[in-house]
């Protein structure tokens, strides 16, 4: 289910398997930061995303958004 809402089909370098997010996640328990980015992967997308002026983060956000929802759907229907 999660793997099609975010329109996962197979772990790659950036997108770790379900296991490995976990993995990850549970070592960052008790962690003192405002961001949560647990995958090592998503701490350097991360770090070069907070690079953009925050009018283009925000509308690459929305895209995935809405690619995230047209897929959806389509896998609804």
């Amino acid at each position: 289910m999660a793997s099609q809402v975010a329109a996962v089909g197979k772990s790659s370098v950036f997108v770790p398997s379900a296991d490995k997010y976990v993995e990850s996640a549970i070592r960052f328990i008790g962690h003192d930061q405002a961001r949560c980015t647990p995958y090592w992967t998503h701490s350097i997308q991360w770090f070069f995303a907070s690079l953009l002026p925050d009018s283009l983060l925000n509308a690459w956000r929305l895209s995935i958004g809405l690619k995230r929802i047209k897929n959806t759907i389509n896998i609804h229907h």
